[in-house]
């Protein structure tokens, strides 16, 4: 059949017009495909984009915990050069508006005003040391514990104190800080400070037969508004203030260490995930926050490195860690400028190498490290306290504060400028009651590039070497950077690697917070007889080794060995065993399971009415992480001296080391054969330096 005309023109429009639906119907089909791929793609990626949400989430919470750790150290290290330098009000305003104080046994004050009365009552009614006042309070063995809300924290410390006024007394104090802290808006402040009075007595006669003649009363022409917390003998009498952290034998958890096992952030639902590029740049920032805190690790160690070199008379490799065109000014010296200039001076302080008949020991404590926002320079205030002695000749004592420039130069931290003002000198026999020592005048061979920056005098004068940093409560504030563009990630793939990589940047700050607590644990221990807490924080195979005693294998023969220091254990009356760890120099391994510390010992010791004297040493000891978490490997110190306390180390008689002892013999012989002071030893090191790469060896040994 054949159409034409009209009807050949309907139908022709029919047939085009079904033709079109056939085709619409067709592309729909196609668009609605193409749809659902994209739908599936953004559900994707917006699923993506919360895993890594809550990546970065729960990294920023774990580095956030790690920065407070450090400003609770800042913190109650600033209290103490404050209290050391009688700067009361910057004193009284670290604490939070409740704040409380407890001081020995002279009852709780309660409230900053009420601190702040209490603190001038102790200081004199003045805000500053009078001319002749020696009043340091050395902050040393930190044991910080975080709260789980990340707005507590509490933190045991122990206190050295040198305190007296020239021409009249001096005393020795020591004794442990039980601390409480809040950060309010952002800021930690000391929520309460509790110290425990375990020795304070007489420079003269120390402690071996002369009781503590303050009796744990400071200030008695204002009253408490609480009587004390706890009752207690002062010495000879002892009293062990409570643990925060978990110390039943065998046990060694997060609680104790400091750092659990890191929650992770809430889930994020996909449609609330951020963009990618606000991602990145979130990645960046903790980036950068991260290797901000990297930065003031390698600034303590730098200080820390410096000074076991120094003890040894290590010049070469004290001097390698400064930068080119350094300076180091050392007291009255005056300015050395350059490597070269640098090391010359080292030099004239003696021959290269540990020397026999020579002690110099120089512990640096209560470091306090502030870095640039660029991430390139940081400035740290460290606290100097010396231990000289030529055999036969003179010893003293030296305190002094570092203030220290510190830059990074191609990836490798370095000194850049170091100025060390000595606050007090005086000879051993003497103490600061009786003689003050001037500054040493500069050199003239070499002589100095520079005359002296500054113009002063040591004590008995009064001088307060400048802080590089205001109060960091009231001066709180830090300047950030915004994040480089170098560290954003272009993809989520780059992101996720990034992120691969701070977990084990930020899990490595995580272990150097635990390990400096179980360093601290360890010493606490230690000093309080708790034989089996002690044994109970190595590994089942754990190794000790002290004073050339021999080889105590396994957690058992640790326990056995302990017994070696008084088989009763736990505090006796008149009994003194107070031992200080600090000044640690922490290196993990690249696993991130074994790690190994330089740290110094200095022990207190005595029984009362028999004997007194002190021990100093070095400590270098391995630690393995199982299950988590942290466990001594072993423990091996090298001691340096043992001295009577009467006489010191001056005319201190050659001995060896305690050694094997036959009724409780050991596992093995000792590893490494020692010689004390006045002998001249040169105790390993197990890092190499830490500018050069170089291992360190004693001249004879190179």
């Amino acid at each position: 059949m054949r159409f034409s005309g009209p009807a050949a023109a309907a139908l022709g429009a029919g047939l085009m017009l079904a033709a079109c639906g056939d085709n619409v119907q067709t592309t729909q089909t196609a668009e609605d495909g193409v749809q659902g791929e994209t739908d599936a793609a953004d559900s994707e990626d917006a699923a993506e984009r919360a895993a890594l949400q809550q990546r970065i989430e729960t990294l920023e919470a774990r580095r956030q915990l790690v920065e407070d750790s450090n400003d609770i150290k800042r913190l109650q290290h600033s209290y103490g050069f404050y209290l050391s330098e009688g700067l009361y009000s910057d004193m009284a305003d670290l604490f939070a508006e409740g704040g409380s104080i407890e001081i020995a046994l002279d009852g709780v004050y309660r409230g900053r005003d009420r601190v702040r009365e209490y603190l001038f009552a102790l200081g004199g009614g003045q805000d500053s040391l009078p001319e002749g006042a020696l009043n340091e309070h050395f902050q040393v063995m930190p044991v910080v514990t975080l709260d789980p809300d990340g707005q507590s924290a509490q933190g045991r410390w122990r206190a050295i104190i040198l305190t007296g006024q020239y021409g009249e007394n001096a005393m020795w104090g020591e004794g442990p800080y039980t601390n409480t802290y809040v950060k309010e808006d952002g800021v930690w402040k000391l929520d309460s400070v509790h110290w425990y009075d375990s020795v304070m007595v007489p420079y003269e006669t120390g402690w071996l037969e002369t009781p503590d003649p303050t009796m744990g009363r400071f200030v008695t022409t204002l009253q408490p508004d609480a009587p004390p917390t706890v009752q207690y003998e002062t010495w000879p009498g002892v009293h062990l203030p409570p643990f925060h952290f978990r110390n039943a034998a065998g046990e060694t958890t997060a609680a104790m260490t400091g750092f659990a096992a890191p929650v992770p952030a809430a889930p994020v639902a996909p449609e609330e995930a951020e963009p990618l590029d606000d991602l990145a740049r979130r990645a960046a920032v903790l980036t950068q926050e991260t290797s901000r805190i990297e930065a003031e690790n390698a600034a303590e160690n730098l200080q820390r490195v410096f000074s076991y070199y120094i003890d040894k008379h290590m010049w070469t490799d004290a001097a390698a860690l400064f930068a080119d065109g350094a300076t180091l000014e050392w007291g009255g010296s005056g300015i050395y400028r350059g490597a070269d200039s640098i090391l010359a001076w080292l030099q004239a302080q003696g021959a290269e190498g540990p020397q026999e008949g020579v002690l110099d020991d120089h512990m640096v404590i209560m470091p306090t490290v502030h870095v640039a926002p660029d991430g390139m320079t940081a400035q740290g205030r460290f606290q100097g306290w010396n231990q000289r002695a030529r055999h036969g000749q003179w010893a003293r004592w030296e305190t002094g504060v570092y203030e220290t420039d510190f830059v990074n130069e191609g990836g490798v931290w370095k000194i850049a400028a170091m100025t060390y003002y000595q606050t007090m000198a005086t000879p051993y026999e003497d103490g600061w009651g009786k003689t003050g020592l001037p500054l040493e005048a500069p050199l003239s061979d070499p002589a100095p590039d520079s005359p002296p920056s500054t113009d002063y005098e040591s004590y008995p004068a009064a001088f307060t070497p400048p802080f590089h940093y205001g109060n960091p409560v009231t001066g709180a504030g830090e300047e950030t950077a915004a994040p480089d563009s170098a560290l954003i990630a272009g993809d989520a793939g780059a992101l996720a690697a990034q992120l691969e990589s701070l977990e084990r940047r930020i899990t490595a700050l995580e272990d150097i917070e635990a390990l400096e607590n179980l360093n601290s644990i360890y010493g606490f221990y230690l000093a309080h007889n708790q034989w089996d807490s002690l044994a109970g924080i190595f590994t089942e195979d754990g190794i000790i080794e002290i004073a050339m005693r021999g080889q105590y294998v396994g957690r058992d023969a640790v326990r056995r060995n302990l017994d070696l220091y008084g088989e009763q254990g736990g505090e006796q009356h008149g009994l003194l065993h107070n031992h200080m760890q600090f000044q640690p120099v922490i290196t993990l391994a690249p696993d991130g399971d074994t790690a190994k510390i330089r740290s110094r010992a200095l022990s207190i010791m005595g029984q009362f009415g028999a004997y007194s004297q002190w021990m100093g040493g070095v400590y270098e000891n391995d630690f393995t992480k199982i299950d988590g978490e942290w466990r001594i490997q072993r423990d091996q110190v090298f001691n340096t001296y043992f001295a009577p306390y009467a006489s010191g180390w001056k005319d201190n008689d050659r001995r060896t080391p305690p050694g094997i002892t036959d009724a409780n013999p050991p596992d093995l012989p000792p590893s490494l054969p020692f010689e004390m002071y006045p002998s001249a030893f040169l105790p390993p090191y197990h890092y190499p330096n830490p500018v050069t790469g170089a291992a360190t060896l004693a001249p004879d040994q190179g």
